[in-house]
């Protein structure tokens, strides 16, 4: 796997510290850059997001498109992908294709007063400062098999059937084998490049729908030269990729092209090229080499669509992500991230997806990684159903990078010097301690506080909320607002209430399950540990790549919990914990609050947090 964390120089901290390997010295990890690509979907296959419902009225289509649009802009999303053909159709006056059912109600209907739904789109969303991509379906005819039979007369698969298969599902495709439907797929592009200022070119993920399409015929006629009919399919995929990509290009309009795929292009069971994951697979079940496409660079761009969660097994987040940075790695494809935003909001509180957690913690894994070039959100309609998603998208696209770009602690001391081990006052308990300087100079940054008695009471274990308190305090990540969702063991007078919230609401803390934090319990390591990787990575501070072996040498690694795997694999791959002398991580050992207070400024100081 390829290494994009910063080089470390590794040493041991005096006292139990030392067991973790503290660093010493680091290059600050760069920010998330500020011309991220943020892009939202905007589906009208079944209407699901555009029209509110199928109507000929041209008043209505452009309030909706409009609507879209605005909030579009409100979120702080940079490009809106307008599904212009769902199926073999139009949401344009098309030469080729009819107009789409799911636009006015009756397919081959157009809309009143001469109104083109991409013509204004396109319009509209230049004057918002937005990017307007086509998105088109390549292969799909049909998206219900009851339209089979009710296609517009001057449809193209009535005028050629020899161009179809009726598969398995019911539903009705073009054939990638035959020329004349590549040909038909590669025209309907051209038409819109010709006609309309698109930023873009954009398909999705449905390619070949089974490895039982009946293309027998097809392959009989075309298939000489190929081994077999996989290598036949997948160079027929291929060959519809590369003739838009061309087309694109060729126009010399800036086009861009690219795909979004299913997230697997295969698992490491299949080839040693692929994931360590055991989901779906684009090369086998699509005939779609993804992957290829990349390296042969017929794309601008790849949005694998990792809709599951981190900590899923079959597929999990951060393993996808980090392997289609791989890919990008050395090309000039840019990786988009495609994500599930239809998945937040789950009313079991137990799902990973309960709330919108999930979703935070991805977008600030993604710019975390240095070859993650941006993201597209599936769907627009999404944030209109989860008003906590919309504030959410909004906050984290407002800040330009991960996080608040402004919650930068000040490095400074009242007087302006910057700050320094051992300048601040000392404890009571602490003037002979091995930490006396760092909990000193954290203090000096507020983000520790002693007992009232001027005690500090440096080797007791220190409770989970008093080291959120520490952290949010000493990383500037506090805020007041919308302190009302928290989880509810925490009373709302608790010194910790406001600082607590926080971090939920940016997923700094996921909490215990069913809604609960025990915030007296002690912080043991390996959440001392996820707590700070949270925070660093939603800041831009951490480039979050992580090697799923390497825990593998720790004779303990079984004891890691499922949250901490990720956070203590990043920090282990970049040398920050290097474990005691006998190969133990201690995850669930309890961290005393000397330890923290010198996790937090080591943290500081290291990561350059003052700058």
């Amino acid at each position: 796997m390829r290494r994009t964390a910063k080089r470390l120089r590794i040493c041991a901290i005096a006292g139990t510290i030392a067991l973790f390997g503290l660093f010493c010295s680091q290059t600050p990890a760069s920010a998330a850059p500020r011309d991220e690509f943020r892009g939202v979907w905007v589906p009208t296959v079944l209407s699901l997001n555009y029209p509110s419902q199928p109507t000929t009225d041209a008043e209505t289509l452009r309030r909706d498109a409009l609507r879209i649009l605005d909030n579009a802009k409100d979120m702080g999303f940079g490009a809106v992908f307008f599904q212009v053909r769902p199926a073999a159709d139009a949401l344009y006056p098309s030469a080729i294709f009819p107009w789409s059912k799911y636009l006015t109600g009756t397919q081959g209907t157009a809309p009143a007063d001469g109104f083109d739904p991409l013509a204004f789109m396109v319009q509209a969303a230049h004057e918002r400062g937005l990017e307007l991509h086509a998105w088109l379906n390549p292969y799909r005819i049909t998206a219900e098999a009851q339209d089979n039979a009710n296609l517009a007369a001057n449809h193209p698969a009535r005028l050629h059937p020899e161009w179809t298969v009726t598969h398995t599902d019911g539903r009705m495709y073009w054939n990638p084998g035959e020329p004349g439907a590549q040909q038909l797929i590669a025209d309907g592009a051209r038409e819109i490049i010709e006609n309309y200022a698109v930023d873009g070119i954009h398909i999705d993920d449905y390619f070949y729908p089974g490895a039982d399409f009946d293309d027998a015929a097809a392959f009989a006629a075309y298939g000489a030269g190929y081994p077999s009919r996989t290598e036949w399919r997948n160079a027929n995929t291929e060959t519809t990729v590369r003739n838009l990509y061309e087309l694109a290009h060729g126009s010399g309009k800036g086009i861009v092209f690219g795909v979004s795929p299913i997230g697997i292009w295969a698992n490491s069971s299949t080839t040693p090229l692929g994931s360590d994951t055991k989901g779906g697979e684009a090369l086998i079940q699509k005939f779609a080499d993804t992957r290829g496409w990349v390296k042969r660079g017929i794309v601008d761009y790849i949005a694998p669509q990792i809709y599951w969660n981190i900590g899923y097994a079959i597929a999990e987040y951060t393993t996808l992500v980090n392997w289609w940075a791989d890919v990008v790695a050395g090309t000039n494809v840019k990786l988009y991230i495609g994500q599930a935003a239809y998945k937040t909001g789950e009313a079991d509180a137990a799902s990973p997806w309960h709330g919108v957690d999930e979703i935070s913690r991805q977008l600030a894994f993604n710019r975390a990684e240095t070859n993650v070039s941006g993201y597209i959100m599936y769907a627009y309609k999404s944030f209109m159903d989860n008003p906590a998603l919309y504030t959410l998208i909004k906050e984290r696209n407002d800040a330009g990078v991960s996080g608040n770009a402004d919650a930068q602690p000040d490095a400074a001391g009242q007087d302006g010097a910057a700050i320094e081990p051992g300048a601040g006052a000392i404890f009571s308990d602490t003037a002979d301690h091995w930490a006396r300087e760092y909990i000193a100079a954290v203090s000096n940054l507020g983000g520790v506080n002693g007992y009232p008695d001027g005690t500090f009471l440096p080797d007791n274990n220190i409770k989970r909320a008093d080291f959120i308190l520490m952290l949010m305090n000493m990383f500037a990540l506090y805020t007041e607002r919308d302190t009302a969702d928290n989880f509810a063991d925490v009373a709302p007078d608790a010194y910790y209430y406001k600082a607590l919230a926080s971090a939920k609401r940016a997923g700094i803390v996921t909490g215990i399950g069913s809604g609960m934090f025990d915030p007296d319990a002690p912080l043991t390591r390996q959440d001392m540990f996820a707590m700070t990787y949270r925070a660093l990575v939603l800041m831009g501070k951490l480039d979050a790549s992580v090697a799923p072996f390497v825990l593998d040498g720790f004779s303990d690694r079984a004891q890691v919990a499922t949250h901490a795997f990720a956070p203590l694999s990043a920090f282990v791959e970049k040398g920050i914990v290097t474990g005691s002398d006998t190969g133990l991580l201690e995850p669930m050992r309890p961290a005393t609050r000397a330890e923290t207070a010198t996790v937090l400024w080591r943290v500081y100081t290291q990561f350059d947090m003052g700058n």
